[in-house]
């Protein structure tokens, strides 16, 4: 069954802090494909997302599409660690 409503890719810390991870929210998949990039290296370019979404099969909506960027605290965190995740709305690469 095809998906009417735009597919978004996220870019989070691991679950261990030691990389971003890019990947697509793919409905009815259990396990999402994705992308690594160490923390060390800085917080990944526009262009390095673009190529993890490309590797993944994806690509941004449109070529001006923004990465949106928005904070979020840990459910149940003592000490309120924040989580920052940025999506965009992507389309299957095969599809621009």
């Amino acid at each position: 069954m095809a998906h009417t409503r735009p597919l978004h890719a996220h870019m989070i810390h691991s679950w261990d802090g030691a990389a971003w991870e890019v990947f697509v929210a793919e409905p009815d998949e259990a396990r999402w494909p994705h992308i690594p990039f160490p923390v060390g290296d800085g917080v990944p370019t526009i262009s390095a997302r673009t190529a993890a979404l490309r590797a993944l099969g994806y690509a941004p909506l449109t070529a001006d599409t923004a990465w949106e960027w928005m904070e979020t605290f840990f459910e149940g965190d003592p000490e309120g660690t924040v989580s920052l995740i940025a999506s965009v709305k992507v389309t299957p690469a095969n599809a621009t």
